[in-house]
């Protein structure tokens, strides 16, 4: 029977700890996934962009995934921040382009704060947005039906659902800004209700 080296025993056991401590990072790894979706208000008033996110912190580098409607259309991908607590800080590729920075508060619940564009300063580049809490499953299966939703159209309990969620998404501290993201809501929800009677 050949005798174990020495060498190859503390070998053995560096990657046996390297993959129990992997292991163990991987089970926290779930804690740290959050998905939101909401709406982004420009300061410009130009009317409200739908956009969902899911931020993931993976051993203290904070990765995630960004879909928006235009200006910021298509996929994009986080690429750098911080998601310390209940407080998140971090830029965002888009996919139409622009860098986003958006910072606030990212509870279980809620994710508020304020966006800006890194290479811009005029009013419709920055503002606010309110996205609130997507549940995992929610998201997998949403992914899973997003083409066959999209290619469907809408029906009315379907503009009634959006609707609300648009309505909920608006900022309660401006009266102003409050007014004119429902007046963006309402007419969403009548061209969504045409087309479902269409249908």
């Amino acid at each position: 029977m050949p005798a174990i080296r020495p060498l190859n025993l503390r070998r053995l056991a560096s990657t046996l700890l390297l993959f129990l401590g992997l292991t163990a990072a991987g089970g926290g790894f779930a804690a740290d996934e959050r998905r939101y979706e909401g709406l982004l208000l420009p300061d410009d008033f130009g009317g409200p962009v739908s956009m969902s996110i899911e931020l993931r912190k993976l051993q203290g580098l904070l990765v995630g995934e960004f879909k928006a409607e235009s200006p910021y259309a298509g996929n994009g991908r986080v690429t750098s921040g911080d998601m310390n607590g209940s407080k998140c800080d971090f830029h965002v590729q888009t996919g139409a382009g622009p860098v986003l920075h958006l910072s606030g508060t990212c509870t279980a619940n809620i994710f508020e704060g304020k966006y800006r564009q890194a290479e811009r300063s005029d009013a419709g580049s920055r503002g606010s947005f309110r996205l609130m809490s997507k549940p995992a499953d929610e998201a997998d299966d949403t992914q899973s039906a997003a083409a066959r939703k999209s290619a469907a159209p809408a029906s009315v309990t379907q503009c009634i659902e959006a609707n609300t969620r648009c309505l909920l998404s608006c900022p309660q501290a401006d009266p102003d800004a409050a007014f004119l993201c429902a007046s963006q809501c309402r007419s969403r929800f009548k061209s969504c209700k045409s087309r479902a009677a269409l249908r």
